[in-house]
């Protein structure tokens, strides 16, 4: 789901640029116990603390990604390196770019050149596929790789793209940019500007349609996307199934989804020292999967839901709700992550400048505040 440092199951449209990664992931390799680690950093140096916010492995890395199926890549030196959820090095990656690991491989890339301060791909390299021993398991042979996704994974050699399956046997032909990779049996594919979705066989369930400022992939049976300057929900015939009404959406979680509509009235933010005094008319609330808004359009910002409750931003102020609507008092932030593994990360203001830290699902500063 990348195309050189895009990876994504949600991608912008200024797909050149990469989204982050979340900066924790379940560990799920056997037989490694079954925990989550988050990345943290101070002082230039990266580890990985566990959900109580104890350091399970020491802040000695330049950089760490999250872990992903019981692997994280690091770099040291210069090096890149897989390690597991011990610390312990498994191998060295010897490649110019490494994606992490899904289904059991990662995609990688050497050769790849892009044009100073502008970012653009300018020579493609070649790509292929590692295993979890470093092994080579897929020949470098394409010109764009993404990572498998229900068992498939988007790659292209020049101008043809397909999907291909684990033994690299082509599974249909399509033409590509970049994707979404596949959930719940739909791949979202972007190409020259025009997003069309298909299922496992290649069929298209879906013309062309508008994309908006980000494209989706399905989740919980349903993806937003754009008809006509609104958004609504397709359904995975390809049938509109909640009128596109709203100004913008994000996808369902926990059988709600946040989309933006206009408010004839305008929230006003409290006045600063410096500057006007900021309001706004966009406002975010829930619907459910009738379509029907139950948490009223209020917030200057929303996300997805995730273990029961969703972060808010409204005037630089982000805390978070229940599905009934209700603040949890967790605190205030100027900005909060979503919850995964039992964390969320938030930044706070502080007299030192904007800090950040890790809090539990009691409000808690497990890990923080530092400065990035």
């Amino acid at each position: 789901m990348e195309r050189g440092d895009i990876v994504t199951c949600r991608f912008s449209l200024l797909w050149l640029l990469g989204l982050s990664l979340f900066l924790c992931q379940l560990c799920l390799a056997q037989p490694q116990p079954l925990f989550a680690l988050f990345t943290v950093s101070k002082d230039g140096k990266s580890g990985f603390i566990d959900n109580t916010g104890k350091i399970v492995i020491p802040l000695q890395f330049d950089s760490a990604n999250g872990f992903s199926e019981g692997l994280a890549l690091v770099t040291l030196k210069g090096k890149k390196f897989f390690i597991d959820t011990t610390g312990r090095t498994v191998f060295e990656a010897k490649f110019d770019i490494v994606r992490d690991f899904s289904e059991g491989v990662a995609a990688v890339n050497i050769g790849e050149k892009r044009i100073p301060n502008i970012g653009l791909i300018s020579e493609p390299g070649k790509w292929g596929y590692i295993d979890k021993t470093g092994k080579l398991v897929i020949p470098m042979k394409f010109t764009h790789a993404e990572s498998f996704s229900e068992g498939l994974a988007a790659v292209a050699e020049g101008n043809k793209g397909e999907f291909i399956d684990h033994d690299a046997k082509p599974i249909f032909n399509v033409p590509l940019d970049v994707t979404l990779g596949f959930h719940e049996g739909i791949a979202g594919v972007l190409y020259h500007g025009s997003l069309a979705y298909y299922d496992r066989t290649g069929n298209k369930i879906s013309p062309p349609i508008g994309y908006g400022p980000e494209s989706h992939s399905f989740s919980e049976g349903l993806v937003p996307v754009e008809l006509k300057g609104k958004t609504g929900f397709m359904d995975p015939t390809g049938k509109i199934v909640i009128d596109a009404q709203f100004e913008d959406a994000e996808d369902f979680s926990e059988g709600l989804a946040p989309v933006k509509v206009r408010s004839e009235e305008t929230t006003w933010c409290p006045a600063e020292e410096s500057g006007p005094r900021r309001g706004f008319t966009m406002k975010w609330g829930y619907i459910d999967k009738t379509g029907k808004l139950v948490i009223p359009p209020q917030y200057e910002s929303a996300v997805p839901f995730s273990e029961g409750l969703a972060a808010i931003s409204t005037c630089d102020e982000a805390f978070f709700i229940d599905k009934s609507g209700n603040k949890i008092d967790l605190g205030n932030y100027r900005y909060a992550s979503s919850f995964s593994g039992g964390l969320s990360r938030v930044n706070v203001m502080t007299k030192a400048g904007l800090l950040w830290g890790y809090i539990n699902r009691s409000g808690k500063m497990v890990w923080g505040p530092v400065k990035d």
